[in-house]
């Protein structure tokens, strides 16, 4: 079997024309894109659940509502006591920064003449010290003059409300959604598509959900452990660290990297650094060990890097909603994939024995 054989047919020269322009305009329209995107994720996150509560007698549409309320009860309790939390530790970090890489640099520059290294870092502050001192007013007079723009605010309240409207309707018409799109492949190619996806489908079901759960626990983990060893500022470092943990490795590099340093700057001890180390150590044994084995269970099969590859190209060419496609997009070239490698490799035995 010749799994590159392409017949120049009008009709395949058509639909290679049609995929290319469907691409293009999906750049074009990243915006537009992401909404989508994040509501049909939203309504994929959910879906298990509203069909739990359907399996339980509770109609479809009480159950979507439930959920809504649920929603806006954990935004509101968010909202209202953690941001004004995280704006406040986001402005004691921006004006503390310039002493903190002040500290980072003598300290840095102490080990090196103790160990006989000749490296000068004067240039280095000389360079990067007043140019710190002004981050923290940029980015909150940036942050407050997007906020006063009345055109951004605007389009980002309506993109917002879009979201959750196009998500109901999603979670309304899921199955029905499914069931067309195998009406629409099945019997329309050679390759069982249902099939595929059925299998794609419960592999990536378990997985993001399960990678939600584990962004979670390692968010409010890392806040807790940071909380301990009393380095600030541990809401934002912790969220951070947890929202980031969805791409392999970089949450833990960046939470642990920055918890690390602050650690040492802001209290210039021996205890406070271990602590950290000890506390990142044990979340990531118990995450690694327990949380993501038991919650995620089997994986994507996708390596680290080609997972990071996939979400870097999905957001360089359609933004946070190609991100959300990328993994999905992905990991169903590989389902098929390896099945026409299988069937390659059947063929091949198969000759081989009647040979």
């Amino acid at each position: 079997m010749n799994i590159m054989k392409f017949d120049f047919t009008v009709k395949n020269i058509v639909i290679v024309v049609a995929l290319a322009v469907v691409v293009l305009l999906l750049i074009k329209l990243q915006t537009l894109v992401t909404i989508f995107a994040v509501s049909f994720f939203l309504a994929y996150l959910f879906d298990p659940l509203i069909n739990w509560f359907e399996g339980k007698k509770v109609p479809r549409y009480l159950s979507i509502i439930l959920l809504y309320a649920v929603i806006v009860f954990v935004s509101v309790l968010f909202f209202g006591s953690l941001v004004p939390v995280i704006y406040q530790e986001s402005v004691h970090l921006a004006d503390a920064l310039p002493a903190y890489f002040q500290k980072l640099f003598s300290l840095v520059d102490m080990l090196t003449d103790r160990f006989g290294i000749d490296i000068s870092f004067e240039d280095i502050q000389q360079q990067v010290l007043p140019k710190l001192t002004g981050i923290g007013t940029t980015l909150l007079s940036s942050a407050e003059g997007v906020m006063k723009s009345v055109n951004t605010v605007v389009s980002l309240m309506l993109n917002i409300a879009l979201i959750p409207i196009l998500t109901f309707y999603f979670l309304k018409d899921f199955s029905s959604i499914k069931n067309k799109m195998f009406d629409k492949f099945s019997g329309a190619s050679s390759i069982d598509y249902p099939k595929h996806f059925m299998h794609f489908n419960s592999l990536l079901s378990r997985y993001f959900r399960g990678q939600v759960l584990v962004a979670i626990f390692l968010g409010v983990s890392y806040t807790i452990v940071l909380l301990i060893a009393g380095v600030k500022p541990a809401i934002l470092l912790g969220l951070i660290s947890g929202v980031l943990s969805i791409v392999p490795y970089l949450g833990f590099m960046i939470g642990f990297s920055a918890s690390l340093m602050l650690a040492v700057v802001q209290y210039g001890d021996f205890l406070h650094p271990i602590m950290v180390i000890a506390g990142f150590s044990v979340v990531q044994a118990l995450e690694s060990n327990y949380v993501t084995p038991k919650i995620v269970g089997e994986s994507l099969g996708l390596h680290p890097t080609a997972v990071i590859f996939a979400l870097m190209a999905g957001g360089s060419l359609m933004g946070i909603g190609g991100m959300i496609i990328a993994l999905p997009v992905a990991s169903f070239i590989k389902v098929v994939g390896d099945e026409y490698l299988n069937r390659i490799k059947t063929e091949k035995s198969d000759k081989a024995a009647k040979a």
